[in-house]
């Protein structure tokens, strides 16, 4: 049986997995910004399009910066970032951008939602926005600029949030039922091999969330 990993070890293993997500949003929002900004740059736009401009890139904000990013999407990947412990299997250290957005050793719903933003949600947007005429595709990319530069700021402040205070977001992080989440476990160590008693205290949390 192996030792178990160090705090260097997780640590660096969360940053990882944390930085990831924070450098790829980070690198999309630089490649979209100057975009977004033509219209400010060449004022050409009439009063109906300035109308459309910031109805698109607002809308956009507060179901993708505010709805997905802040309420569901970063504190999640934070919260999972916690689960990476002394015990945690190898592979999820190594490809922990993976496990911390949830895409997989999670639960079938989280699975769903982490792959389909993947495989249909970002294809979709690569596909479709570059072909919309000027103004309208820099409406839309000044909505990803502002709900991708929101969700990042989400996950940077709790994440640093964590590390300071010891607080982590207060999410379900949707690990599979037979994984426990407490920090004490043993190596293999699942729901079936613990006593009537802990299984209780362990059940209640995952049903009520």
């Amino acid at each position: 049986m192996r030792p178990p990993w160090g705090r260097r070890c997780i640590f660096v293993a969360q940053l990882w997995g944390i930085g990831f997500w924070v450098g790829l949003f980070v690198q999309s929002i630089v490649s979209l910004a100057p975009r977004s900004f033509d219209p400010w740059r060449h004022q050409d736009l009439s009063t109906g399009q300035w109308v459309a401009y910031a109805t698109i890139s607002l809308g956009i904000w507060l179901c993708e910066g505010v709805g997905a990013f802040q309420r569901s999407f970063s504190p999640q990947l934070v919260r999972r970032a916690k689960e990476l412990g002394p015990f945690s299997p190898i592979h999820e250290l190594l490809l922990s951008p993976g496990f911390v957005a949830g895409l997989f050793a999670a639960r079938g719903k989280r699975l769903v939602k982490s792959w389909a933003l993947i495989a249909v949600l970002v294809p979709g947007l690569a596909l479709t926005v570059p072909w919309l005429p000027y103004p309208w595709r820099s409406m839309v990319d000044a909505g990803v600029v502002l709900g991708l530069g929101w969700g990042t700021a989400v996950i940077v402040v709790l994440y640093a949030r964590a590390l300071l205070t010891s607080r982590w977001p207060d999410i379900d992080p949707d690990m599979p039922r037979l994984r426990i989440q407490w920090p004490e476990a043993k190596p293999g160590e699942t729901l079936s091999s613990l006593q009537p008693q802990q299984q209780q205290q362990l059940e209640q949390p995952l049903d009520s969330a």
